[in-house]
């Protein structure tokens, strides 16, 4: 022992002789603290990280997930409040709208009915369309939507279902690019 003064932080409560070095000392101490469960063994400790890793991952790709779908709904809230606005305004290009549907109708230059709202009625009363098509104001269809009953049936173009649509198709692309990223970290790994 060195003659050294020992200077302590606080008075000592009890005091014991521990015969040995201070190495000695601590290995007594980390067997007892290891029967007493304080410690766990390496293997514990490895097993212990291996689950906080997976219980991490498992929550990255939940939260992966539900950041996908929140973009989604965002993006289609976003967009549907913007067309809703042009809507209001009136600046929705119907008239655009009823010759892109038209088009894909297949009917050429056979006869057709165009529902649409009252108020595309009303601006789609001066424009020309070609012989055959009649536009009737139908207050049972949605503002800048259209509907063309041909004779070989009703095409529906609804712009809430082609948000819809999209909101789909935008879902499903950032699925599938967070699937592929995924497969590309694990294949680096």
């Amino acid at each position: 022992m060195s003659a050294e003064p020992l200077v302590l932080p606080r008075r000592p409560k009890a005091v014991r002789l521990f015969p040995g070095d201070l190495n000695a000392y601590f290995m007594v101490e980390l067997e007892r603290a290891e029967a007493r469960g304080r410690i766990a063994g390496s293997a514990d400790c490895g097993r212990l990280l291996d689950q906080a890793a997976a219980k991490l991952e498992t929550s990255r790709k939940e939260a992966e997930g539900e950041l996908a779908r929140f973009v989604t709904r965002f993006a289609e809230q976003v967009t549907r409040r913007l067309l809703h606005t042009e809507l209001d305004k009136g600046t929705h290009q119907i008239e655009a709208m009823v010759r892109e549907t038209l088009a894909r109708s297949g009917v050429g230059r056979g006869t057709c009915v165009v529902h649409v709202h009252p108020a595309d009625a009303e601006t789609l009363a001066p424009v020309v369309f070609r012989s055959g098509t009649s536009i009737e104001a139908d207050a049972g269809v949605a503002r800048g939507c259209v509907q063309v009953t041909t004779p070989q049936g009703l095409l529906v173009r609804d712009i809430d279902l082609c948000v819809r649509h999209a909101a789909e198709l935008l879902h499903e692309h950032l699925r599938q690019s967070h699937s592929a990223e995924a497969d590309e970290a694990s294949s680096d790994a």
